[in-house]
């Protein structure tokens, strides 16, 4: 129990971390790290990573209670598909955005683009592929399976006695066929 809720907590934070680097990527892309020289490249790349443990921290107090929610719901029904961890990353992120847009002041640049919406929609993917890597894969394996008991009914303990090649022949309805060399009478 404790080995799992470790587990959860390390890809949630791994997802957000990865979410943030993405975010990063799109605004300091590594084209641009590459056509830096020796420290300046050093300088933006250890720039780069203060923001993205920023961002990273953004995005888990934004995104923990829509995470905890889809988790919980994982465990309850043991959903390990990497599938429903994707669209809940991609779904976060999206309502993310939405929520930023709906912030903006009216008259101040917008962050309404396809640019910005595609970092958004690919960090949630990313976000939510780390989670099932490092956690949702396990969703649930602790629970123990329901298994329904099986007791018979008072009539099937009647045919205990029979045999596997009778039993068949035991459950189906016995209709009469006629002989075809007997004499009908009416």
């Amino acid at each position: 129990m404790i080995a799992a809720m470790v587990r959860i907590l390390f890809g949630f934070a791994l997802a957000c971390l990865a979410a943030a680097v993405t975010q990063v990527l799109f605004v300091i892309t590594p084209a641009d790290l590459y056509s830096l020289d020796g420290d300046t490249r050093w300088q933006r790349l250890a720039f780069a990573g203060m923001i993205s443990l920023s961002a990273a921290t953004q995005s888990a107090v934004f995104a923990l209670p829509f995470a905890a929610v889809a988790i919980l719901f994982g465990i309850l029904l043991g959903v390990r598909g990497w599938a429903f961890y994707v669209f809940v990353g991609l779904a976060i992120a999206l309502l993310g955005f939405s929520a930023l847009y709906a912030s903006e002041d009216g008259g101040q640049p917008t962050i309404a683009n396809g640019y910005a919406v595609a970092a958004f929609a690919f960090s949630g993917i990313i976000a939510g592929y780390i989670y099932w890597l490092v956690a949702g894969h396990r969703a649930g394996a602790n629970r123990k399976p329901v298994v329904p008991t099986y007791r018979p009914a008072e009539e099937d303990t009647e045919r205990e006695h029979l045999k596997a090649k009778d039993y068949d022949q035991a459950d189906r309805p016995v209709h009469a066929v006629p002989d075809p060399g007997a004499r009908h009478t009416h």
